[in-house]
């Protein structure tokens, strides 16, 4: 075949460029840039590794298992009623299959969750992402995927692996999600082709697309905007294609299915009032809501700051990008030979690529303040870079030594914006403040005793490298007074003073 033979090597030494360019952040103590995901993930994964998934009926559990763990929250849940009979406390922001993925991966092969291999996992994700917005854009351009290297497509895999989002969030941070973007990926480029070559009515079509959807929903609500593009498209043109009923439907059911499911399974934990509570509070910090008590002026600026913060977000880590999309749209006004029609199939991709990160920043607004959020633009992005490139160079109005150049100006500016962002270090002197404080607590700390401290924000970091879970207490009689109504007689508090110093002190009663 001669995608393996000539295609695949070519995007495969493009993929090792872009790890060569992470290698100093790669196998770093987790301390910076929404890293406490990462430690969030693989607190999960580790305790399932080492005690159990079936002991907690399969869901993240965030407690560990010791007697002197139990019944601290520690960054779990939001109302404080999503913990089970004996104390475990569960994470349920979102479904759990991207905890489900990594943790079978490791299991298989015998290693136990920890830094380096969710990074190298989260690398083959972005390496899958990047191989489909490929056939994306060969599919969009008409060019069969499967022949030699499609120029178009294969700049769209590359302006896509060295985009400063998917450089650090498809390498050191990991959790839902990053998860679900290589799952939005797979999903847009199956949807398109139903639509663009109407499959509809083909078995193999629809399984994909419903097992796609499905693990989509499964890993993170963006699933569900991903749906619901798909359903307001499918009843749009119903009418005058009938395939597109088998789309609707096929969603519609997987909805059904999915959604009744995860419900189900969270309600497990401490019934199905605790859910319902633990995803109203979630909402209320994550959702699109403001309290007016304040008043309407302060609800209307709290609106504009985060609507602010979300596009200081896309600034940041689209820079280049937008100033290489204007000049090009410089170059389109200047040259006459070139002509920028965006096709029908263009429109279709828009709809399917943009709508579900819309509608999340729209019902998530206080969440989209996560620059993370701004992963999912990358595959419209990258896409609309190998179609333009597609258009000017058949347009000929520039030749294509200087479009070679241009492209390789543009990848190095990216590189340098990621560095901007996420400066590494060379020199192995790094801020692991959080990592430092954990080991200490899991030396000094033993098994049987219940870990305190008066640091009211705990880092998920240092709960991460503890491998315990830790109270917060404001003095040592608040201390003693947990250990009592646990029945439990020792205890060790780790106390912060003003000058930033941490002392340990063990408590006996």
């Amino acid at each position: 075949m001669d995608f393996i033979k000539r295609t695949f090597p070519v995007l495969i030494g493009l993929f090792l460029l872009s790890v060569l360019v992470r290698l100093p952040q790669l196998n770093r103590p987790l301390s910076k840039h929404h890293e406490f995901c990462t430690a969030l993930s693989l607190r999960v994964m580790q305790i399932w590794y080492d005690n159990g998934i079936e002991k907690y009926g399969y869901n993240p559990v965030m407690t560990y298992n010791n007697e002197a763990d139990k019944f601290i929250n520690n960054d779990a849940s939001a109302s404080g009623g999503m913990l089970d009979k004996e104390g475990n406390y569960y994470y349920v922001s979102h479904p759990p299959f991207a905890y489900y993925f990594p943790y079978f991966i490791f299991k298989v092969f015998h290693v136990r969750p920890d830094v380096l291999p969710l990074e190298l996992l989260n690398l083959s994700f972005q390496f899958l992402s990047g191989l489909f917005i490929y056939f994306i854009v060969c599919l969009l351009s008409f060019n069969r995927a499967r022949s030699y290297p499609y120029r178009s497509a294969i700049v769209a895999f590359v302006i896509y692996i060295f985009l400063p989002p998917t450089l650090w969030f498809q390498s050191n941070v990991y959790m839902s999600d990053m998860a679900v973007h290589l799952l939005f990926i797979i999903g847009v480029y199956i949807a398109l082709k139903m639509i663009i070559r109407e499959r509809f009515y083909s078995p193999k079509y629809i399984f994909f697309y419903v097992l796609c959807l499905a693990l989509m929903i499964y890993t993170s609500w963006l699933g569900v905007f991903f749906a619901f593009g798909i359903l307001v498209y499918s009843l749009l043109y119903a009418k005058w294609n009938s395939g597109f009923r088998v789309l609707l439907w096929s969603t519609i059911l997987v909805n059904i299915i999915l959604l009744p499911l995860i419900i189900y399974q969270y309600s497990q934990i401490n019934g199905l009032e605790a859910y319902l509570g633990e995803m109203i509070n979630r909402y209320i910090q994550r959702g699109s809501l403001e309290p007016t008590d304040s008043g309407l002026l302060h609800f209307f600026i709290s609106y504009l700051l985060l609507i602010k913060t979300l596009l200081y977000n896309y600034i940041v880590n689209y820079f280049v990008g937008y100033v290489a999309l204007l000049a090009f749209l410089w170059v389109a006004i200047s040259r006459k030979k070139l002509r920028i029609v965006f096709s029908e199939n263009g429109y279709k991709f828009v709809w399917l690529s943009v709508t579900p990160v819309v509608l999340m920043h729209v019902f998530f607004l206080n969440y989209s303040a996560h620059d993370f959020t701004t992963l999912y633009a990358s595959l419209f992005f990258s896409v609309l870079g190998g179609i333009l490139y597609d258009k000017v160079k058949k347009s000929g109005t520039i030749p294509l030594a200087r479009m070679q150049v241009g492209l390789t100006i543009i990848v190095f500016f990216m590189v340098a914006q990621f560095y901007v962002i996420n400066p590494p270090s060379f020199t192995g002197k790094i801020p692991d403040t959080e990592r430092i404080f954990g080991e200490r607590i899991r030396n000094e700390a033993s098994k049987d005793e219940v870990v305190f401290s008066n640091i009211v924000d705990i880092e998920p970091q240092t709960v991460f490298y503890a491998g315990r879970n830790i109270k917060y207490a404001s003095s040592r009689q608040e201390a003693i007074q947990f250990l009592q109504t646990r029945h439990l007689n020792k205890g060790i508090f780790f106390i912060r003073n003003e000058q930033g110093n941490i002392a340990s002190e063990k408590i006996a009663i």
